[in-house]
């Protein structure tokens, strides 16, 4: 059974639109409670702080001096009815409607920040009358019928007392009810429009894939050109794009292997012709000590070669390697190539130091290996006769860094670029090799996201700057 692209977006919509409906409904909701909750106990707050200005010290006591118009105005509410009361710290009503519940900090409270007052001292002035409270809100039953209250403590410099303000949930309950109906039309229509979207749009919206199909489709198997973009609707540029990004890499790659394989022709070409020379002089002369060992160089030339090239094939292949890396000791890898260093360095008498102390990145193990070889042969190879070789392998910070100086005749800064190039050889190079080795090491490196520079080494007597490979390697795990 073929799957319909149309019918997997039509369900893959269906069920979000409905969760995000409900959740959005839910949420508003939510919202509008709150914001309705708020609005009215602000109200409930302004009444109570208004009676509190009502409340005079008397000689005999705290009175409350409030007019009938003034508590007819305060009660009057086209919806609700309000309910007050005022008491003082001994529980005397000073007014209002004693028979109200009274309400407690174990009630259902809420409190809102009201800003800081300071509290009213003695005539001494010497300590407050009474501490100071946050007004509390609570849900209470009064009279068979739901109400919200706000208590709310002041005091004066005759003692403190409570002002508790009340009203019904008319108003409230009204408001969310027009609030709840307004979300379900919004949701309803919301529903209906991205209904007749997808049964309308989706099968407009993938006509750009179907004309794209049908250009692939006709598409030779060499024919690796980018796709047009300026046909290509916005929401799928990105996929083209992408498109386009592997269409290139495959275009660069194609062009890489064909490079590739004409100059491994062209460099194997000159040592196999002389591999075979060696041959026939071997067999002219098959005693002739000097022939065989000829021949046993060209053979040990041509194997080096070969390794190398397979070796910047392997490291230009990098990226597919180092996916399934693992954690590899740097120290580790250099040990068992130690020996064959000391041999060719005591061979030309040169002074070879390594320093090299704990540390561990993520990558290959044979590429790193390859690495660090290739960077020592370049240094022992073109350093002059008694000179000095330093490895030094470590962590600095983040990174773990590999050096490899010399005090050698350096490289002109110019040329430190085009060195990193395949088969490249300065002019005026006297040591045998075949310009593979800092190709490959920048393969190596770029695949486990490092970077390589060269800088100046140690100076030599004879004027020569040296010449300095520094690697810098991530820690952490490969990209």
């Amino acid at each position: 059974m073929q799957i319909s692209l149309r019918r997997k977006l039509l369900s893959a919509l269906a069920a979000p639109t409905v969760v995000l409906i409900i959740t959005a409904g839910a949420v508003a909701y939510s919202s509008a409670k709150w914001v309705v909750r708020n609005a009215y106990d602000g109200n409930l707050l302004n009444l109570a702080q208004a009676i509190a200005t009502h409340v005079h010290a008397e000689p005999d006591g705290l009175t409350l001096t409030m007019s009938a118009e003034v508590e007819a105005v305060l009660r009057t509410d086209a919806v609700d009815r309000i309910y007050f009361r005022v008491r003082d710290q001994n529980g005397r009503v000073l007014g209002g409607d004693a028979e109200l519940p009274v309400l407690e900090d174990g009630d259902n409270l809420a409190t809102i920040p009201v800003p800081y007052a300071p509290l009213a001292r003695d005539a001494a002035g010497a300590r407050p009358v009474a501490p100071y409270i946050r007004p509390l809100f609570g849900d209470l039953i009064h009279a068979g019928e739901p109400i919200r209250a706000v208590k709310l403590f002041r005091s004066n410099e005759a003692g403190g007392f409570y002002i508790m303000v009340a009203e019904t949930l008319g108003k409230r309950d009204e408001a969310i009810d027009r609030l709840v109906i307004g979300f379900a039309w919004a949701g309803a229509l919301l529903l209906i429009s991205a209904g007749v979207a997808a049964r309308f749009g989706i099968p407009s919206g993938l006509a750009p894939l179907e004309r794209l199909e049908d250009s692939l489709r006709t598409r030779s198997g060499a024919d690796l050109s980018p796709i047009d973009l300026a046909g290509v609707p916005h929401e799928v540029r990105e996929v083209v794009h992408a498109l386009n990004g592997l269409l290139e890499r495959l275009r660069t790659a194609n062009a890489q292997q064909r490079e590739f394989l004409q100059d491994a022709a062209h460099q194997l070409r000159t040592p196999l012709a002389g591999l075979q020379m060696q041959l026939e002089l071997l067999e002219a002369r098959p005693t002739d000590a000097t022939a065989r060992a000829r021949l046993r160089q060209s053979v040990v030339r041509v194997t080096r070669l070969a390794n190398q090239l397979l070796a910047l094939a392997r490291a230009e292949a990098g990226g597919r390697l180092i996916a399934d890396a693992t954690e590899v000791d740097l120290a580790a890898l250099i040990d068992p190539m130690v020996e064959d260093w000391v041999d060719r360095a005591d061979e030309r008498g040169i002074d070879l130091g390594i320093d090299r102390g704990p540390v561990r990145v993520q990558g290959d193990p044979t590429l790193l290996q390859e690495l660090i070889a290739n960077l020592m042969d370049n240094a022992l190879k073109y350093c002059g006769a008694s000179g000095r070789v330093t490895l030094r392998c470590g962590r600095d910070g983040e990174a773990a860094v590999i050096e490899v100086s010399d005090d050698g005749p350096g490289i002109p800064r110019e040329v430190r670029e085009q060195v990193f190039e395949r088969f490249y050889r300065h002019f005026g190079t006297t040591a045998g090799g075949s310009g593979l080795g800092l190709s490959i090491a920048r393969e190596i490196v770029r695949g486990h996201g490092g970077r390589i520079t060269i800088g100046d080494g140690e100076p030599n007597p004879s004027g020569g700057r040296g010449t300095c490979v520094r690697v810098v390697l991530p820690v952490g795990t490969v990209a």
